[in-house]
């Protein structure tokens, strides 16, 4: 599984600094959701979400940022 930003506007993947592509190759793995999470924030990316890329079944499966946020329980 590969972790991906996709702009939600375009559909295009980002591949790096001011670099967005149509296709999944090429796209920049983040390989966690934090880290895409953190380098969305830290460069105020908007309109963006998480693209979670299967290769062995070919899909792409696609969340907003927004809804990805994790709560911990206090005890």
């Amino acid at each position: 599984m590969r972790t991906l930003l996709r702009h939600t506007g375009t559909g295009l993947y980002f591949q790096g600094p001011d670099k967005w592509i149509a296709t999944l190759e090429g796209a920049y793995d983040f390989r966690f959701i934090d880290r895409a999470r953190s380098f969305a924030k830290t460069w105020g990316l908007r309109d963006v979400e998480l693209a979670f890329a299967f290769d062995d079944i070919g899909a792409v499966t696609t969340v907003p940022l927004e809804r990805t946020a994790v709560r911990f329980a206090e005890t």
